[in-house]
């Protein structure tokens, strides 16, 4: 009797994981940093997790409403790192992505460089490739990577036309992905400088406050982490923020691509049942 029971429960648990993924959203009115100008024909796009999913083609000469973006010169010496959590955003790809964004700044210098180190990537045939940008706001104490918004971009241009790599100053500043390459795994390791984000905390291009997201392919966030300030003796400064937060428990399941994902949350509970019965 019992082990029907349990064969019952098993079964009701397996058809509880399972729950279909929230559709995309249209958007067909303006939004800044996202569609700040509505492109001609229009009747919509999709977005997920507020981002748009399939962008436009490749519009030579299209800058923000706020002009191109600055050369940034004259900066300070300077590092800030950005370490990725050791608990995931999503859980739901079957890997955390590990690693670092270092961003390093040279006295008197121009431009920042970055160093890019990026492992346990999801699978890169169902998930990838990997963009990943600068988000305008730090990620929470909760660690809710949606709470960072949307990408860093005092110009205003928005992401439905792509980066046009042949001019990077019609970019949006926080595009890194867009200006240098996405990520592919398992594992990802680059270096390039970008003139066009600062370490001086006076500029409206200053990384400081701001933090990095990584996403899949079709724009949900995988994880996300606040860049902080390293002292001269290696150690993190406390004047970016927190470094270490973590997803809640409650943290609800993130969805990603078009299959049916599994809720953890559901799978726990269902697992204490069984577990209780067994005692």
């Amino acid at each position: 009797m019992q082990s029907i029971t349990i064969l019952s429960l098993g079964a009701a648990l397996a058809s509880a994981q399972f729950v279909p993924p929230p559709p995309p959203v249209l958007l067909t009115t303006t939004k800044s940093a996202v569609l700040p100008t509505l492109p001609t024909p229009f009747s919509g796009v999709l977005t997920n997790q507020g981002a748009i999913i399939a962008k436009g083609p490749v519009q030579p000469g299209y800058v923000g409403l706020n002009g191109p973006a600055a050369v940034q010169s004259n900066l300070p010496a300077a590092t800030y790192v950005a370490t990725l959590p050791e608990t995931a955003f999503n859980e739901l790809t079957g890997t955390t992505v590990s690693g670092s964004i270092r961003a390093v700044s040279q006295q008197g210098g121009t431009g920042v460089t970055f160093t890019v180190s990026l492992g346990d990537l999801p699978d890169n045939a169902q998930y990838g490739p990997f963009a990943y940008h600068i988000h305008d706001m730090p990620v929470p104490a909760d660690g809710n990577c949606t709470s960072t918004m949307g990408h860093f971009d005092p110009q205003n241009r928005g992401e439905y036309y792509p980066c046009d790599k042949s001019d990077l100053s019609s970019c949006q500043i926080g595009d890194l992905s867009g200006k240098h390459g996405t990520a592919t795994g398992p594992t990802f390791n680059t270096s390039y400088s970008d003139n066009y984000l600062s370490t001086s905390p006076g500029s409206q291009y200053f990384i400081g406050m701001k933090s990095i997201v990584i996403h899949t392919a079709n724009t949900t966030r995988l994880t996300c982490a606040n860049f902080m300030q390293v002292s001269a003796n290696g150690t993190s400064g406390g004047s970016t923020g927190s470094n270490t937060t973590r997803p809640t428990a409650t943290q609800p399941a993130q969805y990603t691509g078009a299959a049916n994902k599994l809720v953890a949350g559901s799978a726990v509970a269902g697992l204490a049942a069984l577990f209780g019965l067994l005692m």
